[in-house]
């Protein structure tokens, strides 16, 4: 009887104990399930994925901008490049049709110095010695003092560029008696010797010349030699030649021609075509044999085109003429000339088209014509 009592209590207790593990556990507030867990979790790596996609995207899209922007900027060189050397042949035909007529007529060379060299030095224009050579500094005539008018004078700081009082004998000679003084002499009170002179040289009742000495030794000249009452020549002497002479040419009060000695001979020429106060022209002589020039032609205050010269069979000649046609402030374009035929005439021209100091063409000529030409560089030929 005691064991059919205990059986049932056992199988009850197992069953009870089986029917537990199929319930799932209670939840606990505040912390979701694990499906939630995972849905969030998909969520925040398509998020991350979406933004590294858009990332990748923009940054592909920057560097195919860059790339065509750099292959833009690359035609853009390529098709610059070639208009240079286009119109660098343009300029070279030109020249070589230009070079062409004048070797056809000899005549036509005077109309085309611009092509060749440099200006020639101006003329002295009335000045009665070649102003290549250094001119002695004129005398005095020897003139009696009794025929002069004399008076003693003080002469104020600053009045002749002096910087000490000047006590002087003023001596006016007026030979017709018109009251307009033909020459006026002022010499130191002292030492007799001259300080100043003014000078009617033409009679015409103007003075038109004014000289000035320092120890009795001619120092500067000024004069009048238009006679408008208007200085234009203005030189300075040392040792008894003259050192410098500058003109006003146009009589616009501007001086525009320098001259400039060392001993005995012109070693340098200047002109300012515009009246600017900058030399646009200078000219530089060795032996009294221009040697060098160089000039501003389109007047922006640098200088652009260079010539050289050799004396050959005792006349200057052109050897070599530089450009700068960029406008970059140096030479890049070099022309070489020879004597042939009796004729100046071009025999090469280079060119250096990108200004990189590196020749790009190179053109040769025969009796004035091209005939061959060299492009260093395939990129810069002509599209």
């Amino acid at each position: 009887m005691r064991a059919l009592k205990i059986v049932p209590c056992v199988l009850l207790t197992l069953a009870a104990a089986a029917s537990g593990q199929g319930s799932p556990p209670a939840p606990v507030p505040g912390n979701p399930s694990l499906a939630q867990q995972a849905e969030d979790a998909a969520e925040r790596d398509s998020a991350i994925r979406a933004t590294q996609a858009a990332g990748e995207a923009r940054a592909r899209a920057q560097e195919e901008s860059r790339q065509n922007a750099a292959l833009d900027a690359a035609r853009e060189t390529e098709r610059a490049a070639a208009a240079d050397l286009e119109n660098a042949l343009s300029t070279a035909q030109a020249m070589q049709e230009e070079l062409f007529r004048i070797h056809q007529d000899p005549g036509a060379q005077n109309a085309t110095t611009s092509l060749l060299a440099a200006p020639n030095p101006l003329s002295s224009d009335g000045w009665d010695h070649d102003p290549r050579i250094a001119a002695p500094a004129p005398s005095s005539r020897e003139l009696p003092e009794e025929i002069f008018d004399r008076s003693n004078e003080v002469i104020a700081p600053g009045v002749w560029q002096n910087t000490e009082t000047l006590r002087v004998i003023r001596l006016v000679l007026d030979a017709d008696g018109d009251g307009k003084p033909e020459l006026i002499r002022f010499l130191d009170r002292g030492t007799r010797e001259p300080i100043r002179q003014e000078a009617d040289r033409n009679y015409d009742g103007v003075l038109d010349s004014w000289r000035r000495y320092r120890d009795g030794e001619l120092v500067s000249r000024v004069l009048d030699e238009n006679d408008d009452g208007n200085p234009d020549v203005f030189e300075t002497f040392r040792g008894g030649l003259l050192v410098v002479r500058e003109l006003d040419r146009d009589d616009d009060g501007v001086r525009d021609v320098f001259y400039r000695y060392r001993g005995d001979s012109l070693f340098e020429e200047g002109h300012d075509a515009d009246n600017d106060g900058v030399v646009d022209l200078l000219i530089l002589y060795q032996d009294r044999r221009r040697v060098r020039a160089q000039e501003d032609v389109d007047r922006d205050g640098r200088m652009d085109l260079w010539t050289r010269y050799s004396t050959q069979n005792g006349s200057e000649e052109v050897t070599q003429i530089e450009h700068d046609r960029a406008g970059r402030g140096f030479a890049d374009t070099f022309e070489y000339f020879q004597i042939q035929g009796g004729k100046t005439l071009l025999v090469r021209r280079e060119r250096d088209i990108n200004g990189d100091g590196q020749v790009d063409v190179v053109s040769f000529y025969a009796e004035g014509r091209l005939v061959r030409r060299q492009i260093a560089e395939a990129g810069l030929a002509p599209m």
